[in-house]
């Protein structure tokens, strides 16, 4: 039975993300004919794609007209970057190689349904949502044409991703937050009010029936405003979050700035970066202190360490509280490595009142780099370089929370290419089980980014994915009783001999963006 979501007070929770790294876009049935969309501009704001990749100027120039399944059409010169009207030009062969990750194919096949292998939303066709059988099913479109929150009309959102969820810890005004990556509003508009991360606020208890967005940081043009801007410094695309927690009343955000999107699953960074906000999550402080630079490329600021190839495992991030100590999940940039983890003691760490006061935050409690440690695989110790994979790889996108249903901890990914997966373990170092799987990416390509909701305490469990086709946030249900139908808690994610492996969801169909009704996603 559902029940509304409980508010966990004891284990905070919190999330991980990377980008829109997605793979195979699946269209609806068509030959894909469309002319360019009106986002295609936003492929500009991509850096690499459009061979901006250090760039501080955005790429405006469209893609002209795609033409049809047997025409390569004009794919326009606006931007030095679009090459020329065949193949060999650099856009194409970029979109072909999948330089956001995404791993396009470049197909024509009619069921593919978008020039070249493009998603719809650049293409001029729309994204669809697929309708499942099992125990995960999308239940609502989150962000986007048609979603209840009116995201395009209050906050300028049209198109994004991820959405980090974490408890913003006042008892006074529960809420949690969501941190989104690169954004988009209106793609008619010149620079597509095109934004690197943007924060929306739930006080929702209630998931059964969708989400709630109550409101988000906005700026003073009436949109949902960057809540960490990237700095417009050649080698940086653009700043996306990675982690979000409360700690004393106080929002911590972990962002990566990244500064080449690569080949599929991979993309560079130039460092990790710490932010803080004592208004819920209106406006943000960064701490330099607190980064961790693989690069001299961008300047971190004053009081940074400086540049140290030990990082490159800690670029993404998903932190996890305890009673007694926050812990951090770490791994390098792109999808191939495996995941690590760090712990910090709670005690000391600053309140709103001291960090509002005059001068440099204070060096304690979260805020202290020194005082985190990391775990060998034994002990804890005080050198990352010794530090043991406590996931194995690969691991990416990760989200961690504790599960009062399952009594355990749980973590949920991205594992290479079996898309979404979730494990348990009875302490945040592990050991952790087996995999499970939620959502098969045999089944749905281009999903990636799954985050879990901290109220989801339930048989239920809630968390948002991103869908590459669709290019928008959607949020998901797993049934852990039928996932893990009457198994010891002590063997969740570990089928016993003999014992029956979880149920797999299966698709049905899939819907169109536009055809659904206040975002609700259908059933069978």
């Amino acid at each position: 039975m559902t029940r509304p979501l409980p508010r966990l007070l004891g284990a905070l929770t919190a999330a991980s993300v990377t980008l829109a790294a997605a793979v195979t876009t699946v269209g609806t049935t068509g030959a894909g004919t469309a002319s360019a969309g009106p986002c295609s501009e936003m492929f500009g704001n991509f850096g690499s794609l459009l061979e901006h990749r250090t760039g501080a100027g955005m790429a405006t120039g469209s893609l002209g007209s795609l033409g049809s399944s047997g025409d390569s059409g004009l794919l326009g010169s606006t931007s030095r970057a679009l090459g020329s009207a065949d193949r060999s030009g650099s856009l194409v062969r970029e979109l072909e190689t999948g330089s956001l990750g995404n791993g396009l194919s470049g197909s024509l096949d009619p069921m593919i349904g978008s020039v070249y292998g493009m998603p719809p939303w650049i293409t001029g066709e729309e994204g669809t949502v697929p309708v499942l059988r099992g125990p995960t099913r999308f239940e609502q479109l989150v962000t986007g044409p048609t979603s209840p929150s009116d995201s395009i009309g209050r906050f300028g959102v049209g198109g994004t991703d991820l959405g980090i969820m974490w408890d913003n810890g006042d008892p006074d005004d529960p809420q949690v937050l969501m941190a989104f990556g690169d954004t988009m509003g209106d793609c008619t508009v010149p620079g597509t009010q095109w934004r690197s991360n943007v924060l929306f606020r739930s006080g929702d208890t209630d998931l059964t029936d969708g989400i709630t967005i109550d409101s988000a940081a906005m700026g003073t043009d009436g949109l949902a405003k960057s809540i960490v801007p990237r700095s417009g410094l050649p080698g940086e695309v653009t700043i996306i979050p990675t982690a979000g927690i409360a700690v004393n009343g106080v929002q911590y955000l972990r962002f990566m700035s990244v500064a080449h999107w690569g080949q599929p699953g991979s993309w560079t960074t130039n460092y990790s970066g710490l932010a803080y906000s004592t208004d819920n999550g209106e406006n943000w402080t960064v701490v330099p202190s607190m980064a961790r630079p693989i690069t001299d490329t961008v300047p971190t600021g004053p009081g940074s360490p400086a540049a140290d190839a030990a990082w490159r495992g800690a670029q993404m991030s998903s932190f996890l509280a305890t009673d007694d100590h926050l812990y951090e999940y770490l791994t390098p940039s792109g999808r191939q490595g495996a995941a690590i983890v760090a712990r910090v003691p709670l005690a000391g760490s600053p309140g709103a009142d001291d960090l509002d006061a005059p001068g440099p935050p204070p060096v304690a409690g979260v805020l202290d780099p020194g005082a985190y440690e990391y775990w060998d695989g034994r002990a804890w110790v005080r050198d990352i370089r010794e530090a043991s994979r406590v996931l194995p790889a690969p691991a990416s996108e990760i989200s961690t929370m504790w599960n009062a249903h399952l009594g355990k901890y749980t973590a949920m990914y991205s594992q290479g290419y079996d898309s979404v997966v979730l494990r348990t373990a009875d302490r945040p170092e592990g050991p952790w089980s087996a995999a499970t799987t939620l959502v098969d990416y045999s089944m749905l390509p281009g999903v990636y980014g799954a985050f879990m909701h901290p109220w989801a305490q339930g048989e239920d469990l809630y968390y948002l994915v991103t869908t590459w086709n669709a290019y928008n946030v959607f949020l998901v249900r797993t049934r852990l009783t039928e996932l893990f139908p009457e198994r010891p808690r002590a063997r969740v994610g570990v089928p016993a001999p003999g014992e029956a492996a979880p149920v797999e969801s299966e698709i049905v169909r899939r819907v169109p963006v536009s055809e659904l009704v206040n975002g609700i996603v259908p059933t069978e």
